[in-house]
């Protein structure tokens, strides 16, 4: 009899403890997905400890192991416990989260016919139940075939009657992609299979397929054979029905990741700042030591050029490397240039491809057929082999947070405890780096790495354009001085970068007679008017309606449209440049796999003359012919209720302002706002970050805010406004009763006070630097603890939601 040993399994569930059961079988291992009772159903969990240690209490045995080999090495579910313990989540929901959709925890409810009832059956039904047992149907085929009349009846029937029984099987959501193959039979010998053939027969066109199929190297895809006009579907199953060959699925190589040529020779020398950077980072490679810098370079200062010698360097002590960037927006450009350098070993990993080719690409990262991975904040999971070098591009993004659903990690700091786990080299890159960085290279957790010089030359101008000076004196969107640079631009066959941080047509409509703004009923926003559908839409929870011909209020027709998006801008430049090529670059525009690609690329090539976004367009984006850059509505960040508004500021400034100006031909940037003295804008205009970090850091400190406090934000969600107002009151008294002399603050309605069907409020508590993982989970165990003994009656129906390093 074999041992009995012990599971710990994790469920990707907010349930935070682990779940004990037994086996007997010894090829279990950590990391492996098994199929066990859970409740009264089945469920799929992650192996997450093997043991010898029998529980006090009764364990329930593990049904089936899923997997042959572990699908998460013992790193990956070291770092989902970390994320566990230190966001405060459940093991379960971090590990979900570092699994590809492909192989997140799935299963399926099939039909399955009892054998041995009597009577009491119609022939028809007779004839249902067996088609539910020859095509084996899920509970979800059966309820859409039978969705109303007969079938619908007979389907309750049936499972009232326990004709038919529903059983739940584990199910992998996705597979490598498989098309028709054809192949010689196993059995067959084709010279004595023609031999038997008569002389006439031999002029049969299925024949001679047969003869040119014995030929070649098979098995070859059907498509493949059909551009050959000897084979047809119809020769091709002529020769199957003789038994000479067989159909058989099999995987197809996925797409390349990029078309772009192959040139690993083409590398660029570094400049001498470069070069002592690279020095730095190369020396703790060869120490296969963990070390994380802070690469604090102007934007043009050639970090990306730093980062792939890096890698290089990496890849020829035969580790591994990932590369994360904020947006999707900027994965085209980053994997162009990457892959001239590495070709095909890179692997991209973002949401905007199918469940399949995450899927591929996480299997060639696993396998080692690919050994770099580039992609946004989900990327940092990436099952890079031996991993050397971790890289997160823009760092100070606030992209690499997660918020919902948990864990709500950030990918930055799981990308350096990941680095420090691995034993690998963690870069942290960034222009206008986070405050939260700058306080780590003084408190030398990070080591400073500096590019402070364009090797194309000097940063640009940054023109500060005070909208009060101009309001009389606009050219739609644009100030006259902004308009005149745009034409010049344009005579000069360059190219121009407007940056409009906002969406859609309008902000919203507006009654001139009685004011109303019409609202979201799913949250307490406006509605935004968009003009290509004519609808009002909710941007939050996605409602959206017709735009109103009257007003709901006052039935007045006197309705405007209030405020610009870029759809909006994007007319009104037209109008004024009508001989200009236009490009927008927002969500809209960029809906679907490729949008972010294609707009990049034809802008790149020249194929538009002036290019108007939101934020995405200040991210990175390299255009060496656009020299003017126009901020639109700089403002827009610091109307935002955060004490990072600020900060946000002046690198979306900073950044946008690195659009222009990066080749040879000197750049402008022309800031539109009402707030010209504010000391983000003033930095940014002289492209001063130390001055402007300094003040920052300064006000920080004084008010105890990161990255002097580490900050919990509590969310409390339910549909009753006084429910969810009784449970945040009782939960902030635990919170002050446990805490003590942390400071905590709330609670209060969210910014978004209704949404989708719920009512929002917050509390947060502002903890030392100093806690750690452990001494976070232990304080919000203590918290929760306290709240159990004093909640209220009906609290259940309020969803509290925490938020470690909450960045709002």
């Amino acid at each position: 009899m074999s041992k009995i040993r012990y599971a710990d399994i994790a469920f990707p569930t907010a349930v935070r403890r682990l779940f004990t059961y037994e086996t007997g079988d010894s090829t279990i291992r950590p990391g492996m997905r098994v199929w066990v009772p859970l409740r009264s159903e089945f469920a799929i969990g992650m192996v997450v400890q093997v043991h010898d240690r029998k529980p006090e209490f009764e364990t329930r045995p593990v049904e089936r192991i899923l997997d042959e080999e572990p699908v998460m090495d013992h790193t990956m579910l070291q770092l989902t416990e970390w994320i566990h313990r230190f966001y405060y989540c459940s093991w379960g929901e971090a590990v979900q989260a570092a699994l590809p959709v492909g192989l997140n925890f799935a299963s399926e409810k099939r039909l399955q016919v009892r054998k041995g009832f009597k009577g009491g059956i119609s022939e028809e039904e007779r004839e249902l139940l067996d088609e539910i047992a020859e095509s084996h149907l899920t509970l979800k085929e059966a309820e859409k075939r039978w969705r109303e009349g007969k079938g619908k009846a007979f389907l309750k029937k049936a499972l009232k009657q326990e004709w038919v029984t529903v059983w739940e099987q584990p199910k992998q959501k996705v597979d490598y992609k498989k098309v028709k193959h054809w192949q010689l039979a196993e059995s067959v010998n084709p010279d004595k299979a023609l031999a038997g053939l008569e002389e006439k027969e031999r002029d049969n066109k299925w024949v001679q397929a047969f003869e040119k199929l014995t030929g070649m190297n098979l098995p070859l895809p059907h498509r493949h054979l059909l551009e050959d006009k000897l084979f047809t579907t119809y020769t091709l199953n002529r020769i199957e029905k003789e038994g000479w060959i067989e159909s058989v699925d099999l995987p197809v190589e996925s797409e390349p990741v990029h078309n772009g040529i192959h040139r690993p020779d083409e590398i660029k020398i570094l400049s001498d700042q470069q070069q002592e950077a690279f020095e730095k980072i190369r020396e703790s490679l060869d120490s296969h030591a963990f070390k994380s810098y802070l690469l604090f370079g102007v934007t043009g200062s050639g970090k990306t050029e730093v980062y792939i010698h890096a890698l290089k360097h990496a890849l020829e002590q035969g580790r591994g490397g990932l590369v994360l960037v904020p947006e999707i927006a900027l994965t085209p450009q980053t994997v162009q240039r990457f892959y001239h350098i590495f070709g095909d070993q890179i692997a991209v990993l973002h949401s905007r491809l199918s469940d399949r080719e995450r899927f591929e690409a996480w299997q060639s990262l696993k396998s080692g057929e690919k050994r770099i991975a580039i992609g946004p904040r989900s990327a940092v999971f990436a099952p890079v082999r031996d991993v050397g070098l971790i890289v997160v591009d823009e760092e100070h993004d606030t992209s690499y947070k997660q918020y919902d659903p948990a864990p709500r990690y950030h990918a930055r700091d799981v990308a350096v405890m990941r680095a420090h786990m691995e034993n690998a080299v963690a870069v942290l890159g960034s222009a206008t780096p986070g405050m939260v960085s700058v306080q780590a290279v003084k408190e030398e957790k990070h080591e400073l790495l500096h590019l402070p010089l364009r090797p194309t030359g000097t940063m640009p101008e940054v023109q500060i354009l005070n909208m009060l000076e101009y309001k009389s004196a606009m050219r739609g969107p644009l100030t006259v001085e902004l308009y005149n640079e745009v034409e010049k631009a344009l005579k000069r066959k360059e190219q121009v970068i407007l940056l409009y941080n906002r969406r859609g047509f309008a902000s919203f409509m507006q009654c001139e007679d009685c004011g109303h703004v019409p609202q979201s009923p799913e949250s307490s926003t406006s509605l935004t008017y968009h003009k290509k559908k004519n609808i009002l839409l909710d941007h939050y929870s996605g409602y959206s309606r017709r735009a109103d011909t009257r007003c709901e209020m006052c039935g007045s027709a006197n309705l405007k449209t209030k405020g610009s998006g870029t759809q909006q801008v994007e007319e009104e430049v037209e109008k004024l440049f009508p001989q200009a090529r236009l490009l927008r670059m927002d969500r809209d525009s960029t809906s679907g796999k490729r949008g972010h690609q294609t707009i990049y690329e034809q802008f790149l090539s020249g194929q538009a003359d002036i290019l108007i976004g939101t934020q995405i367009v200040a991210k990175g984006l390299d255009f060496p012919n656009v020299t003017v850059v126009g901020v639109l509505n700089a403002d827009t960040e610091l109307a935002f209720p955060s004490f990072r508004a600020g900060e946000r500021m002046f690198q979306l400034l900073s950044q946008v302002a690195g659009r222009a100006g990066r080749a040879e031909k000197p750049g402008v940037v022309y800031v539109q706002t009402w707030k010209p003295d504010h000391p983000a804008i003033q930095c940014a205009k002289t492209h001063d970050f130390k001055a402007f970090a300094r003040h920052e850091l300064a006000n920080r400190e004084m008010l105890h805010y990161p990255p002097y406090s580490r900050m919990v934000v509590f969310q409390f969600k339910c549909p009753s406004w006084s429910k969810v107002q009784v449970v945040a009151d009782k939960f902030c008294d635990a919170m002050r009763t446990v805490t003590g002399d942390e400071p905590v603050m709330g609670p209060s309605p969210s910014v978004i006070e209704w949404m989708s069907g719920q009512h929002q409020w917050e509390a947060n508590i502002k903890l030392s630097r100093n806690f750690n993982g452990h001494a976070i989970e232990k304080l919000l165990n203590d918290i929760f603890k306290k709240y159990d003994s004093i909640k209220p009656k009906g609290s259940g129906a309020v969803r509290i939601n925490v938020d470690v390093d909450a960045v709002e």
